[in-house]
């Protein structure tokens, strides 16, 4: 045997991993570079003492030539991932004209001290019981196998008491201790063997390759895999293969369709799916052979998410009532019959959210409950059920969830599997037991899960969903569109995405992602000295800069929900401008700086606003929907995007004055439901818009005059997730990348 032992180090809820060069935190993986690991790992060994930029320089990057902005980048990447705040630290401290110093409690872990508790469990127990101050022990070596560093020799209290009087209280402690103890070791040891038969057994295979795939779904009997294409990605149409061959079958013909959630019948003879269409544009609900056949229209007005009965007779779903401005959650019957309103909210107060999901005994729906405005989140998401019987509803679990997607139970009963984002964390699959109401993670990748796609067969056995792999960088092209002369100037994964602005003197602010956090970064416009300007545990997103290129205005959630920020353009000295429990977004400057224009919402619907950049009293400008505002180069007029009515009727781009009012030109050019914000040319005459063909997306120009748009750019591939003018109107910086989203098969997914 090996006298070597594994060790790790434990601090707040991070676990660091040096073996394994693996940051977990409440066991989620976290992406960190080779060197920032490196870099922190030398911060935690040295744990509570001051490390010098050269002791930083020499065990990181010995025998390299670096400059010391390379030690203060990893800094600021560590801190995002851990979401500390450099002015109140919790983890890293900047130690002024030295280094930096890690300043949590570190414990250290090892093999060595893990087998100490396992053959001292009894004596502890005993010691513990019989201290003046008890500590739970066996909640201790539960959360914290090695913690025998904690749990030191109490023998005062013996020393202090005959033994005698002992006796009986010894023989009661010893038979509840080896109780207790042999079923917190059988507790370990099954936690144990479930994550190995995890590693050992699960496996993820990719059933599609295209790219454009999703909505999918698995047959009870594990036989057949269905999933869709939006016309939007290419045919609009439905899909089915074995699971053991790559032959595809398309079961309907190619149309204009946008799908909603897909299942199979119990029997796995029969699909449903829904389709949103100019037929039905609310949505509805149809059935098609699995094999091939004509479809059959069954339900009309129906959400996108849905799941049957166990008989496959019935159907829970999620109904809108625009003119009642209320939301139902409806059980009916397949064959045309009664429908039931189980449950009814209106669209002020929190509202429903994620595919309802009945459960294998028929007596429960599962379904998510979206709350607004919740501090440090733009929403947040419980997962309740509801009891068919008598309507009464419960909380499943106790944990809140930033997003949720689609949502299935396991054929046993004992729990559920569901698409979930915690806050701060990309989306992943997930197991909650039922009814102890604990979630774990099923899947820990670094790409992310699609809310549409999931299904479970009748065994537990195999699993399918969504794989959506996703990346941005920035580049420029010049205003011309000549792709030929494109430059990439960032390599990041998610860089520019949800914000990109341009500064007078050439550098570009953007919003990058990294480890579920977004901070504000800088940039020259020859890509040297990317920086940030943030690094907490908030988001912001939606940047744009004043004219002078002093002052940045921004959407973040640091007081809670979204609301607008100022900013001096280093980052520092911000000021929250809008206020009340609204979502305010998507800012942008007037030509003068006096004014900031945004889009805020509040009980679903969306209206134009300005504020003072001094702060103030806002003012609204818009009456009816529309969302994100963007001023004219002269200062009087301002774009908006008016939201499209339902899935497949577009959008449109509307011209309103800066005073507020009716729009004075709208252009139905907008397509589905991405509202970018329609950007101004340098001379005002027309605006830029995206448009995605075959997901590719290019920059198309719209005259403010009509006529029909123009094409801008040409990229033959990727897609444009956001995009900026500089200010001398001569470049586009863009924020451009790929999505692929994939079906994947998971077998052997429940330990």
């Amino acid at each position: 045997m090996s006298n070597s032992h594994k060790h790790f180090y434990e601090f707040a809820a991070f676990t660091l991993d040096p073996e394994e060069r693996r940051l977990q935190r409440n066991g989620d993986v976290l992406p960190l570079t080779p060197k920032a690991f490196e870099v922190l790992l030398f911060l935690v060994e040295n744990a509570g003492h001051a490390l010098t930029k050269e002791e930083f320089l020499k065990r990181v990057w010995a025998g390299s030539y670096v400059e010391e902005k390379n030690l203060a980048d990893n800094i600021s990447l560590l801190r995002k991932v851990l979401g500390d705040d450099p002015k109140s630290p919790s983890f890293i401290e900047t130690v002024p004209r030295r280094g930096y110093r890690f300043v949590a409690t570190v414990r250290e872990i090892t093999d060595e001290s893990i087998e100490l508790v396992e053959n001292t469990r009894a004596h502890i127990v005993i010691e513990e019981e019989m201290s003046d101050a008890p500590v739970a022990t066996s909640g201790i070596l539960e959360t914290s196998p090695a913690a025998a560093v904690i749990i030191s020799a109490r023998a005062n209290w013996l020393r202090r008491h005959p033994l005698w009087l002992l006796l009986p209280i010894l023989g009661l402690v010893l038979i509840g201790g080896a109780v207790a103890l042999n079923a917190l070791r059988g507790t370990t040891q099954r936690d144990q063997s479930r994550a190995v038969a995890t590693a050992r057994d699960m496996t993820v295979t990719r059933v599609t390759n295209s790219g454009k795939m999703l909505c999918s779904t698995i047959s009870p009997d594990g036989k057949l895999i269905a999933y869709a294409q939006n016309y939007t990605s290419g045919t609009g149409s439905l899909y089915v293969r074995q699971t053991t061959s790559n032959h595809e079958i398309q079961l309907l013909e190619p149309g204009e369709r946008i799908f909603g959630a897909t299942a199979f019948s119990p029997d796995s003879s029969q699909i449903y799916y829904v389709v949103y269409d100019k037929q039905d544009p609310e949505g509805a609900l149809y059935r098609v052979p699995a094999l091939g056949g004509p479809a059959t229209r069954l339900l009309g007005n129906f959400g996108a998410m849905f799941t049957l009965s166990t008989d496959g007779r019935s159907v829970t779903f999620f109904r809108k009532d625009k003119n009642q401005k209320q939301e139902s959650l409806i059980v009916a019957s397949l064959d045309g019959g009664e429908e039931r309103v189980l449950l009814t909210r209106p669209d002020s107060e929190n509202y429903f959210d994620v595919s309802p999901a009945w459960s294998p005994d028929g007596k429960t729906i599962a379904f998510g409950v979206v709350t607004m405005a919740q501090p440090g989140l733009d929403q947040s998401v419980s997962i309740q059920g509801v009891d068919i019987p008598s309507g009464e509803t419960r909380p499943l679990t106790s944990e809140r969830w930033a997003s949720l997607g689609k949502m299935n139970w396991m054929p046993d009963g004992l729990g559920l599997v569901f698409v979930g984002r915690r806050q701060n964390l990309g989306q992943q699959v997930y197991y909650l037991s039922y009814p102890q109401g604990e979630a774990r993670h099923i899947t820990n990748d670094l790409r992310g899960f699609g809310n549409y796609g999931l299904g479970v067969t009748a065994d537990g056995r195999m699993l399918v969903a969504e794989s959506w792999e996703s990346s941005a960088q920035l580049w420029t092209v010049g205003a011309d569109g000549d792709v030929s002369r494109a430059a990439q100037l960032t390599t990041g994964n998610n860089d520019g995405g949800n914000g990109v602005a341009a500064l007078p003197d050439g550098r570009i602010v953007y919003v990058a992602r990294d480890g579920g956090k977004e901070d504000l970064w800088t940039i020259n416009a020859d890509s040297s000295d990317a920086r940030p300007l943030t690094a907490d545990s908030f988001r912001q997103k939606e940047v744009a800069a004043s004219p002078d290129g002093s002052r940045l205005v921004f959407a973040s959630d640091q007081a809670g929900g979204s609301h607008i920020f100022r900013a001096d353009a280093d980052g520092t000295n911000p000021r929250q401008l809008t206020f009340g429990d609204v979502r305010d977004g998507t800012p942008d400057f007037s030509p003068d700086g006096r004014w900031v224009v945004y889009a805020s919402t509040v009980d679903d619907s969306t209206t134009i606003w300005k504020i003072a950049a001094e702060g103030g009293t806002p003012i609204r400008l818009t009456d009816y929907q529309c969302l994100a505002p963007n001023f004219s180069p002269d200062g009087k007029l301002i774009s908006c995007i008016i939201p499209a009515e339902s899935r497949v009727r577009k959008g449109g781009v509307a011209v309103i004055p800066t005073e507020g009012g009716e729009p004075i030109k709208t252009f139905d050019i907008v397509q589905g439901w991405s509202y970018l914000s329609a950007r101004w040319t340098p001379d005002g005459a027309a605006l830029i818009f995206h448009k995605t063909e075959n997901q590719v997306v290019n920059l198309w120009k719209q005259p403010l005059t009509g006529g029909a748009p123009s094409r801008l750019t040409n990229f033959k591939n990727d897609v444009i997730f956001n995009y900026a003018l500089t200010r001398d109107g001569t470049r586009i910086i863009l924020s451009r990348g790929q999505v692929n989203i994939n079906v994947v098969l998971l077998r052997e997914f429940m330990p």
